[in-house]
C-alpha cells in the first residue's frame, strides 16, 4: 500500500522541529523559495487567514496560449497582444510544453542573524519529470528530490545529499499536488492572472507591473497581490515545514525574462512574509531566488536518485 500524504506531512514535521535551536525552514519550489531563520520574536498570526479554492484564481492557459497564437499568426508582438499576466502564464506554458528543458535555480533568504542559502533544480525529458531542491544555512540542511512518472510522484526528504539513503515516499500525483500546491511538471507556483495582480506603486518597492524591451528581450515585472498570487505557495510552505498557519505575505514581485519569441529565460522573485511554527513561534523573513530556464536536455542527462549532479554556481544574477 502507498504511503498516504499525512504520513509524508509526518515525515517532514518530525525534521523540521528535530532542532533544539528556535529555527524554522520554509521551503519554496520551481520559480519558489527556501527560507530558513533565527526566530526572534514568540507572536500569534494574524486572527484573520485568507482562505479561497486553490484554482479560483487560476489563469485560463487554454485562452492564453490561443491568443498568443493568434497574435503570433497575425505577426503581432506579443507585449502588444498580451497583458503582463499573460505573457508570463504563455511563456511558462510554452516551456512546460517542451519535450525536453530544464531550470536551474540560486538564491537567498535572510531573516534576524541567519541567512539561508537555496539551490533548485529541475528537469524534463518526454514524460519523465524531475526535481532537486537544497538548503543550507549554519543551522540547518535539507535535501530534497522529487521524481514523476506517470500517474505516480516519488519524493525522497532529507538532511545530507545522500540521497538514495532518504526515506522513499510514493503517492499519486493528486496527491501530491494537495500536499504542494502543484506537480512537479509544472514550472510556476505563483497564481498569476487577472486576479492576482497589483497596480500602481508595488509594495515590494520593485519596477511597477510592466512589460518593457530590454536588449533585443522581454522583461516582465509582475507585482502580485500577497493574497491571492501565492496561495499555492502557501500550500507548499506549510507542508515542508509543518507550519501552524500559512505564511502570511508582506509583497511578491515577480521579474521575468523572455525572448520575443516568448522562450522562457530567467525568473526572479522577491518576497517577505510571516511564518508561525507549529508550536506558534515565528518570524519574518524576506529573499529572492533567480532561476535561468533551458530549452532541451541537460548534458548530465535525466537524473537517477543517487546521481552526482553538476556544482550550482554562487550567483545567477
Amino acid at each position: 500500500m502507498e504511503p498516504s500524504v499525512a504520513k509524508a506531512k509526518t515525515k517532514r514535521h518530525f525534521q523540521a522541529n528535530a532542532f533544539l535551536l528556535p529555527t524554522l525552514l520554509v521551503v519554496g519550489m520551481g520559480g519558489g523559495m527556501f527560507a530558513g531563520f533565527q526566530v526572534a520574536q514568540m507572536l500569534k498570526p494574524d486572527a484573520y487567514q485568507f482562505v479561497a479554492g486553490l484554482d479560483d484564481y487560476a489563469p485560463n492557459v487554454e485562452a492564453v496560449l490561443a491568443k498568443a497564437a493568434k497574435a503570433e499568426k497575425a505577426g503581432t508582438p506579443f507585449d502588444k497582444a498580451l497583458t503582463v499576466d499573460e505573457i508570463i502564464v504563455a511563456s511558462f506554458a510554452r516551456f512546460d510544453q517542451s519535450e525536453n528543458c530544464w531550470s536551474i535555480g540560486v538564491g537567498f533568504t535572510q531573516a534576524a542573524m541567519v541567512r539561508q542559502g537555496i539551490q533548485t533544480r529541475s528537469v524534463k525529458m518526454g514524460e519523465r519529470f524531475f526535481e532537486e531542491s537544497n538548503a543550507s544555512s549554519s543551522l540547518i540542511n535539507i535535501h530534497d528530490r522529487m521524481f514523476r512518472e506517470g500517474d505516480v510522484t516519488t519524493t525522497y526528504w532529507g538532511e545530507r545529499d545522500d540521497y538514495e539513503n532518504h526515506t522513499k515516499k510514493t503517492m499519486s500525483n493528486d496527491e501530491y499536488k494537495t500536499m504542494m500546491g502543484r506537480n512537479v511538471a509544472e514550472s510556476l507556483v505563483y497564481l498569476v492572472s487577472p486576479a492576482t495582480m497589483l497596480s500602481g506603486t508595488p509594495p515590494s518597492g520593485d519596477g511597477e507591473s510592466a512589460i518593457k524591451e530590454v536588449d533585443g528581450q522581454y522583461v516582465v515585472e509582475a507585482e502580485l497581490n500577497p493574497k491571492t498570487g501565492v496561495l499555492r505557495y502557501q500550500c507548499q510552505m506549510q507542508t515542508i515545514s509543518s507550519l501552524k498557519y500559512k505564511p502570511t505575505f508582506d509583497y511578491c514581485h515577480l521579474t521575468v525574462t523572455m525572448d520575443k519569441d516568448l522562450t522562457l529565460r530567467k525568473l526572479k522573485s522577491h518576497e517577505k512574509y510571516f511564518a508561525t511554527t507549529s508550536a506558534g513561534v515565528g518570524s519574518s523573513c524576506e529573499g529572492t531566488l533567480v532561476t535561468e530556464f533551458h530549452v532541451g536536455a541537460p548534458d548530465f542527462g535525466f537524473p537517477e536518485v543517487g546521481s552526482k549532479l553538476p556544482a550550482y554556481p554562487e550567483s545567477l544574477e
